[in-house]
């Protein structure tokens, strides 16, 4: 693990990690988990996560910047708005500081559709790939199309199955 720098606040030093853009599904957990864990065993769009994961996903962006496209907050608004009795609501309240604590990285449109990308992996995708070279920052995702392109692409990328299988290694 790369790192930035070292603060220093009391006698323990703190490990300041390399900022990352988060993708769609990785972020929707963050934002469900830290709503209500409870949820990520009952929300359709979270099968395949557990609290367990979402407790390496809070442990893995620990003292890392986030970053977010605005495409990746309209997927992950949509696919959470499937929250049922007002949970799309609430968990967006719940959520508001830590998602405007987060550094936004715009991508033109036209920029994402002349990009040789956009055909093999998507509007957002292309998006965060385009991010991640100008700003020099990796990438979180649970998609493996966009993980296998960043491999290509020389762009660092961590695929959530990489977390789950370090288990607690990130403390």
């Amino acid at each position: 693990m790369m790192i930035v720098g070292i603060l220093t606040m009391s006698r323990k030093p703190i490990r300041v990690r390399p900022p990352i853009l988060i993708d769609t599904s990785p972020l929707l957990l963050l934002l469900v988990g830290r709503y209500d864990e409870n949820l990520i065993d009952s929300f359709k769009r979270m099968s395949g996560y557990d609290r367990t994961d979402f407790d390496l996903l809070i442990q893995f962006l620990a003292r890392r910047k986030l970053n977010v496209t605005p495409g990746v907050l309209a997927e992950v608004s949509n696919l959470a708005m499937q929250l049922k009795r007002g949970g799309f609501e609430r968990m967006i309240e719940y959520n508001i500081s830590e998602l405007k604590s987060m550094g936004e990285h715009y991508v033109p449109k036209d920029t994402i559709l002349e990009a040789k990308e956009l055909v093999r992996v998507g509007i957002t995708d292309t998006s965060l790939l385009i991010a991640a070279k100008e700003h020099n920052v990796g990438i979180l995702t649970d998609d493996h199309p966009l993980w296998s392109r960043c491999q290509t692409e020389g762009i660092p990328a961590i695929h959530m199955a990489e977390l789950q299988g370090r288990g607690d290694l990130f403390l």
